[in-house]
């Protein structure tokens, strides 16, 4: 009894993942046959038609041509450059951010999740080199000291050239 109800389930199966009687040369008035007279072929595609004509050579990769600077590499590098002796403790951190929000009093908050990169900096100068998306217009960056004080905190512009902070 189990194989009856498991071939009737295949067979059901099958019959509905086939196609619906496409094809069909009979004019039994059905809904299953083609509806291009029973010939089997399609009609030519229209004069306007976006398919491609036989006197057409297709585009090739090779003909196409990028604006001049394109580059499909996303990601730029960036360094910036901290000169803040004598106004920094002997040890400090710096953390660059990716994300942010600028905050009505002043100052921004950072997104904590989008740091980029953090190393730490001695006598208050330093220079670090990372790397941030091309899209990127802006980015955060905080210095922390070991005092428990609240982080100085700079925004930049991205342009290309060296960040300084002086």
């Amino acid at each position: 009894m189990k194989k009856v109800i498991i071939v009737t389930m295949a067979s059901l199966f099958l019959m509905a993942c086939s196609d619906s009687g496409g094809g069909s040369s009979s004019s039994s008035g059905g809904g299953g046959g083609s509806s291009d007279g029973g010939t089997g072929s399609n009609p030519p595609p229209a004069a306007d038609s976006p398919i491609a004509s036989d006197d057409s050579e297709p585009v090739k990769t090779q003909d196409l041509v990028a604006p001049e600077g394109f580059t499909f590499n996303p990601v730029i590098s960036q360094t910036l450059k901290i000169n803040l002796s004598g106004s920094l403790p002997a040890r400090t951190h710096l953390t660059i951010y990716s994300g942010f929000k600028d905050k009505e009093g002043g100052g921004f908050i950072v997104d904590y999740d989008s740091k980029v990169i953090d190393s730490s900096i001695s006598n208050g100068e330093g220079m670090i080199e990372f790397s941030v998306a091309e899209s990127q217009s802006s980015i955060a960056a905080e210095i922390w000291s070991y005092d428990g004080s609240d982080p100085l905190q700079r925004k930049f512009e991205i342009d290309g050239g060296e960040l300084v902070w002086e």
